[in-house]
């Protein structure tokens, strides 16, 4: 019966994700005309003013947006295929992160001979854990790691994997992480030394150019990145891609709200709430996606409160994941300074 249950799950989520959305007319975001607060030499929106706006992943959501919320604008945007691993930036931590947004997996090998690993024959793959919290975290602490692994890179937005390479970290010393990396046949061999940069979460690392990126904002620029991440449910581990809304690691945290409605959340309501510092505390299921009616809808309900990195605390609940033309993976928002 275990067994069938699971079958079952699997055929949903995998039916979920291959159906053809429909059309479903939705607001228009909001871009401009919103009252920006200068006093003191800030640039944050006024509080008490209702601000709507929205971000477009792309119906394929090949886009990552981070977005802030203090000035009500989208700081940087790149393609989730831009990058494939990232390296901490903070000084006491030696984390290293698959790109989740690829649905990328990993698996170790016992060996320490980079040029004797050649197959993931008889090896696990595990998945980046949507919260970030590090004990969940693929392959995390890299400080005394060097076994070589082994990662599956994922899919494009076409659903075309990707490959996999092999990779070994050979040192981490004064705030530098040491990197060797090849196809897996040992094609396109690369020795890169990647420096931490305090004023950024990640660096980041790219097969395709065999280079160092810079894909996050500063640390201090931005609340929320909207993007396809891996969610892994849990009893049993199953993996699987869904689109939504992380929170900047660096002091941010948020807490939910679905019970009051939008309008009535004052501020020394949501100072009485429980605040969490999980990634993907916003997530994905503000949203729900009918495979009777092939729609997604949007629970206007759930409320979010965020306190940003300065301090700001703001209300925020969605709109709707399509565009004025019916185009998904265009989530609009409104939000609110308290």
């Amino acid at each position: 019966m275990k067994y069938t249950l699971l079958i079952v799950f699997i055929t949903f989520l995998f039916t979920a994700c291959e159906k053809e959305e429909l059309p479903l007319p939705a607001p228009i975001a909001n871009q401009g005309g919103t009252p920006i607060d200068t006093t003191g030499g800030e640039n944050l929106i006024v509080k008490g003013a209702l601000v709507t706006n929205g971000v477009t992943m792309e119906s394929d959501y090949r886009n990552q947006i981070w977005f802030d919320l203090g000035t009500n604008s989208i700081v940087k945007t790149n393609l989730r295929t831009d990058w494939d691993l990232a390296f901490d930036c903070n000084l006491n931590d030696n984390i290293l992160y698959l790109n989740a947004a690829l649905n990328a997996s990993v698996a170790f090998t016992n060996e320490i001979d980079f040029m004797l690993v050649n197959s993931d024959a008889g090896l696990t793959y595990v998945y980046e854990h949507q919260s970030g919290r590090s004990g969940k975290l693929a392959i995390g602490d890299v400080s005394n790691q060097r076994n070589v692994f082994i990662i599956d890179r994922g899919f494009n937005p076409k659903g075309k994997a990707l490959g996999k390479w092999k990779a070994q970290i050979t040192l981490v010393q004064d705030g530098d992480y040491y990197l060797t990396c090849s196809k897996l046949n040992g094609d396109d061999l690369t020795t890169s030394i990647l420096s931490k940069k305090p004023q950024y979460n990640k660096i980041a690392y790219s097969f395709n150019t065999l280079t160092e990126l810079q894909i996050e904002p500063a640390k201090t620029d931005y609340d929320i990145c909207f993007t396809q991440y891996t969610h892994v449910f849990e009893n049993p581990p199953i993996p699987y891609s869904v689109n939504g809304a992380i929170i900047n690691s660096y002091n941010t945290e948020v807490a939910e709200e679905f019970n009051l409605d939008f309008n009535a959340i004052t501020r020394s309501h949501a100072e009485g709430l429980f605040y969490s510092y999980d990634l993907d505390i916003i997530g994905y299921d503000w949203k729900n996606f009918s495979l009777q009616d092939n729609i997604f809808t949007v629970y206007s309900n759930k409320n979010y409160l965020i306190k940003d990195a300065s301090g700001n605390l703001f209300k925020l609940h969605f709109l709707d994941f399509y565009d004025e033309n019916g185009v998904k993976g265009t989530p609009s928002f409104e939000f609110l300074r308290l």
